[in-house]
Order: C-alpha cells, then structure tokens, then sequence
C-alpha cells in the first residue's frame, strides 16, 4: 500500500462521507499546556470513522459482486457503516455478530436494513463461521481492519487533518486492530515525515503496542470501557504498517479513559465512546511529552451504551468530588438531624442521599451514625463542609 492508495480513496469517497471539523480545544489546550486539535469522527452519520473504510470497499465492487453483497464480522461501528452505506448503494450485506453482542448494536444494525446473524462466543468462532459463510454465498468479506481498501478509507482521516491544520507536530489515534493508524500513518508520512504519529491503546487490549515493543504478552481481563479497541490480534498486514511508520505507542488505563469522556462532554459537548477518548487520555497521561506542540486528536467514535455513559458520569462527579459520601455521628436526641442538616444548608451542600442508621450501626446506643452523599461545587467546598462540620464538634469521614 501507499499514499496514492489513501489519496484515491479520498477521491472516489468525497461528497458521500462527511469532512469532520478538526478544531482547537481552548479549554483543553490550557488544562495540558499544549495546543490540542480535535477531529470530531463522532460526528459521522454513524457515529464513527469507520464509515470511511467501509464506503470505499463497498464503492471498489464489481456489478457481480454489488449484486451478491458483502458479508461482515463486526459487533459495532463496521457492522453499522457497511449496513449503512450498503442500504443507500443497493448493496444487500450480512452482519454476523457475537451472540452476547447488546441488543441495542443489533437492532440499530437491523435499521439500516442489514441481515444479522448471531453466532459464537469467541472472535475466532465468528470469524472463522463469517469466512465459511463468505464461500458459501459467493459474498465478499469486509474485514474491519485488515482489508487494504478500508485501510486506505481509513487513511483519509489524516489527509483532512493535515489540510485542516498544516503545522501539527503529532496525531495521537486510537489503536484496535491497526486499520486506521496504518492508513493514516501512510498518509502522515507520505506527506509531512516530521509529524510524529503515537498510537493508543488500553491497558487491558495491549496486542499491537506489545507486538510494536517486542513483547509477546497477551491482554487482560476481558472487560473495558473501550470495547471498540479491544482486540486480542492487531491485524497481518496492518502490523508491519504499524511497525514501519509508527512512532510510538502507549497505553492507557480505565480511570483516563472515563475521565477523557467526561472532559470532552463537560467542556467540549461532544459526546465519544472509550476509544474515542483514548487519545485525549494519553495527552493527559503524559502532558511533558506535548507541551508547546500542536497535536492532533482523533475522537474516532460516539457509540456509547446510555448505561456505561451514566455510569462514567457519576463516576467523575465523584471524582471531581462534585458528589461526595459523608458519614457523620450525631446524638440519638430530637432535633440532632435537622441541626446537621442545617449547618449543611447554610454550607450551600445539597443533599443527594441520606441514611439515618441506629440499629446496624456500630456507634454508641446514645448516638446514631447518618450517611450522607452531598452535591458539592468542587473540591474547595468539600474541604470546607469537612472544616466546619469538625468545628462543630461533628466526627466526619467517609463510611465504610
């Protein structure tokens, strides 16, 4: 492959795929003392940058092979980028999926009037089942990552970026199987060899940084916030791509990630998946490395279950100690609540949840213990209700 391959497909995809704002995140670039550019792939029809790779395979088919249709793998963004594109070309396409693949991917992958097959527990079960299926209906298989036509409309991500802010010195991406930082990695070095291109990771789905570091260790626990990276084999030919163009990859944990997510829809309203925050959360991991440079971020996804959202946002009100649980000793007398539960509102602390234990308690038979989670401003106002409570003459600290 080579930048004439991502330019090509830059080409035969323009009009049909949206050129996604690339902008500079004030906010963000004060908090990291760096100058951050965000390219905002959440904002495809679909949610993702995958509509790219899909489109281009799908728009490269002969008259036979658009009549067959193509088949897929894919349990999230590229099963909904290939039904998407290949309902609007005419294109009948087969999604398989995972049988434990949420319900919500699977009906949205149906709305876009894909055939969708449940089938396996293991990536390797659904592959291997998809390529057997493949054969059999005469279909062209799309694989999510290690296809050089979706590697090259992957690409073209970065030819938008360079176009839309020529003096970056980094792109940070996300990494899964490797399609879209090899292609955009041919295309950065193709045109602008100087700009240095870092590749994310999780902690937990390390496959591809282990195997550019000479490491042979396999992943982790099989559960992670970025499930759209969470590949246990980066791709046969996206590797070499990967280890020949690639600067650098990194990797990132859990807490960065959610709190990535969190800070792109506080300060910048947008709303991402895990991976689409990996690349934020590795500036923020390592903010020396960044410092004075114009970096590139790819916020490659927003498909985001509500419940993992909702999860994360409660997560980083605690946090940013804008929720905080409180356990605070009182005497077992009338009126002893509500003194406490007004010196708090004469703090401005808003009462979320309140537990009033006596019996299972563990303070003395003339006390009782109140548990308590309080809507704060921040960390300066909850050193402060601490202060004063303990003024007070109250015991405060966090319940056990």
């Amino acid at each position: 492959m080579q930048l004439s391959d991502i330019q090509a497909a830059e080409k035969r995809t323009a009009g049909q795929i949206i050129c996604t704002p690339c902008t500079r995140s004030l906010t963000l670039s004060a908090m990291v003392g760096s100058e951050l550019y965000l390219k905002f792939e959440n904002l495809q029809f679909t949610a993702s940058f995958k509509e790219r790779g899909a489109l281009n395979c799908l728009l490269q088919l002969d008259e036979g092979q658009r009549a067959a249709g193509v088949i897929a793998m894919s349990a999230g963004n590229h099963a909904q980028a290939l039904a998407y594109h290949g309902r609007r070309l005419g294109v009948p396409t087969c999604i398989v999926m995972p049988r434990f693949t949420p319900n919500a991917k699977v009906a949205q992958t149906r709305v876009f009037g894909a055939e969708v097959i449940l089938h396996g527990s293991q990536f390797d079960e659904t592959l291997a089942f998809t390529e057997a299926l493949a054969l059999e209906r005469q279909r062209v298989l799309v694989h999510p990552f290690d296809d050089p036509r979706v590697i090259a409309g992957q690409g073209t991500v970065a030819l938008e970026m360079l176009s839309q802010v020529p003096a970056l010195d980094a792109i940070v991406v996300p990494v899964g199987g490797g399609g879209l930082i090899s292609g955009m990695a041919l295309a950065v070095k193709g045109l602008r060899p100087s700009v240095e291109v870092i590749g994310v990771q999780m902690e937990r789905f390390a496959s591809a940084y282990n195997a550019f570091h000479g490491d042979s260790a396999g992943g982790g626990p099989p559960a992670t916030v970025a499930e759209g990276i969470a590949v246990k084999v980066p791709g046969a030919r996206t590797m070499p791509l990967i280890r020949r163009l690639v600067d650098d990859m990194v990797l990132v944990t859990e807490q960065q990630v959610e709190q990535g997510i969190f800070n792109l829809l506080e300060i910048e309203k947008t709303l991402v998946e895990g991976a689409g925050a990996a690349a934020l959360a590795a500036v923020f991991a390592d903010t020396p490395r960044f410092r004075g440079r114009r970096v590139g971020l790819v916020l490659s996804g927003g498909n985001i279950d509500m419940m993992i959202l909702s999860s994360i946002l409660q997560r980083g009100l605690v946090r940013t100690r804008r929720l905080v649980r409180l356990a605070v000793e009182i005497p077992d007398v009338p009126g002893a609540l509500a003194r406490l539960t007004g010196v708090l509102a004469e703090l401005e602390s808003n009462i979320v949840d309140i537990q009033h234990q006596r019996t299972f308690g563990v303070s003395s038979v003339r006390a009782t213990r109140v548990s308590l989670v309080l809507q704060m401003r921040g960390e300066e106002q909850a050193d402060q209700v601490l202060d004063v409570l303990a003024q007070q003459g109250y015991e405060a600290g966090v319940p056990d």
